[in-house]
């Protein structure tokens, strides 16, 4: 009788064992997850750190496009009033242009 409580007690133990090797193992999974998703956490802040101060950074270029717009439309606008044109120069100079085009009609009769 002695024997066989002695073999259960080893069981026991051997089992409990076991099911501790197994929550410490799961224990570890469990940290490991937390860490990786406080490492994405920290990614996701910066990210969106970033991506506000990008956005506030096209505000800017946005409104300076706005008012180089406004500045350039006033200058030109007081050089208009001034008389001051700008003159394109055509690509070929007209007095070379011989090319005529002909074309002949034929009117039903």
């Amino acid at each position: 009788m002695r024997d066989l409580l002695i073999r259960l007690d080893q069981r026991v133990d051997d089992g409990f064992k076991s099911m501790n090797e197994k929550l410490d193992a799961m224990n570890r999974r469990a940290d490991g997850l937390d860490q990786r998703t406080e490492g994405i956490e920290t990614r996701v802040r910066t990210l969106e750190t970033w991506r506000s101060e990008v956005q506030g950074g096209a505000k800017g270029i946005g409104l300076g496009w706005k008012v180089g717009s406004a500045i350039f439309g006033a200058i030109a606008g007081i050089l208009a009033w001034l008389g001051v044109q700008n003159v394109v120069a055509p690509t070929k100079p007209l007095a070379k242009q011989t090319e005529t085009i002909e074309r002949t009609i034929q009117v039903p009769r």
